[in-house]
């Protein structure tokens, strides 16, 4: 079996140079070709580590990872590279390889004493949450990363390595009456990541903002049907008129800019022409109210961008009437 595996690995790494020699093949594509025979041969080793590890590590692991991914997609970053990267090159990767030892260890609870019934229903369980957790937190980053420099599918390279080198784990290490769901493995989740990238490419980054605005003027407007004046700050919504505050998908970090009399508010948000564009622009998405004589539009906050990136010009510029 495990020579059937190489020559699997060998006629991967050849279909892929083919392919890349008659498109015309980059360095980092040549590199592609170069770790897919890399991954395919740690395949052949791997299968002697999960079968002598305890599935209760692989869950422990699992739950670590879990947790990580949860955090990253919550909470804010010094800049959008740090999540990407931490992401796509430390969380995802290796979110996928556990989830196929996962898998692999719900497939042969039969010679594993120490998995009953239920243990072995929430190994599955949980390597399919890990699936899913990664699927929605390549969708979150890929969106955020069509506001910059955008790599698109470069940022596949390491899940897909990590399939490739976990599917063929599962190929070698799996009896053959349920060697089908490693090769389901190594064909569905590419295909997966693949789909999940190309749709949150397609995001309009402008339009979604504008989407989340309409939310947060839904829950302003309620807040003041209720209470008879306008929320102070936007955090009074949450968690009643609004379960979490979505942030504007502009710039990485930024906050709404909202402003508030009583009777009257304002809200907007730092908005730029293009991502490397100095000129930011404090757009206005909502005025109720007498707001006469207030200050320019997120005048504060783009101060505060000025201050933040003294080396980085920054400067506030009004759009013409």
């Amino acid at each position: 079996m495990k020579l059937s595996v190489f020559l699997l690995v060998v006629a991967v790494f050849f279909g892929v140079f083919a392919t890349l020699a008659f498109i015309g093949s980059s360095g980092i594509m040549g590199a592609a070709a170069v770790a897919s025979l890399l991954c395919g041969l740690f395949a052949l080793v791997l299968p002697k580590v999960i079968t002598r590890v305890n599935p209760k590590a692989w869950m422990f692991l699992g739950l670590l990872i879990l947790a990580g991914l949860a955090i990253s997609a919550t909470s804010g970053f010094a800049s959008l590279m740090d999540g990407v990267v931490l992401n796509f090159m430390i969380l995802i990767p290796f979110a996928l390889i556990v989830a196929a030892f996962l898998l692999y260890s719900g497939l042969r609870a039969d010679t594993q004493p120490s998995l009953s019934g239920k243990m072995t229903t929430t190994v599955m369980l949980l390597g399919m949450f890990l699936v899913a957790t990664v699927l929605r937190n390549l969708y979150g980053f890929t969106a955020w990363d069509n506001t910059y420099d955008s790599l698109g599918y470069i940022w596949l390279f390491i899940p897909f390595c990590a399939v490739l080198l976990s599917g063929l784990t599962l190929l070698v290490a799996l009896p053959s009456r349920t060697k089908l769901a490693g090769l389901l493995y190594l064909l569905i989740l590419p295909i997966l990541l693949a789909v999940v990238s190309s749709q949150a490419q397609k995001v309009d980054f402008r339009a979604e903002t504008a989407q989340r605005a309409e939310r947060i003027v839904n829950a302003v407007e309620a807040f003041y049907a209720r209470e008879g004046h306008y929320p102070e700050s936007l955090s009074q919504l949450t968690p009643r008129d609004i379960l979490t505050l979505p942030e504007p998908m502009i710039i990485y970090g930024q906050d709404w800019c909202y402003e508030s009399g009583g009777d009257s508010y304002r809200l907007g948000y730092v908005d730029r022409e293009h991502w490397s564009d100095p000129r930011l622009i404090g757009r206005i998405y909502k005025t109720e109210g007498q707001t006469s004589g207030q200050s320019l539009m997120c005048e504060a906050e783009i101060a505060a961008l000025q201050q933040d990136n003294p080396d980085f010009q920054y400067s506030y510029w009004k759009e013409s009437p």
